[in-house]
């Protein structure tokens, strides 16, 4: 199924990433109170089959979007060591 559209014209759907049975991350540009938010959320599929979002997610106002990738650029290693760790 794919996933709904966003709900107001100042949403964009980035990227969604399939949990399985679990669920959906979407993950969306949305502006609320004027101000630009990166959301991250989990989604479910109702019994209608349409992808409702959880209250589980965040919002993160675009200003800190070059911090957030840094974080995540520093994390990476860090990852990559727990995935090596946990193959041995």
């Amino acid at each position: 199924m794919m996933p709904q559209e966003p709900q107001s014209t100042d949403e964009q759907l980035v990227r969604v990433i399939d949990k399985g049975p679990a669920g959906q991350i979407h993950i969306r540009l949305s502006r609320f109170r004027e101000r630009d938010y990166l959301d991250i959320r989990n989604f479910y599929m109702t019994e209608a089959g349409e992808w409702r979002p959880t209250r589980k997610g965040i919002a993160i106002p675009v200003e800190f979007y070059d911090e957030l990738m840094d974080a995540l650029a520093a994390a990476k290693p860090m990852i990559e060591a727990r995935t090596k760790a946990g193959e041995a």
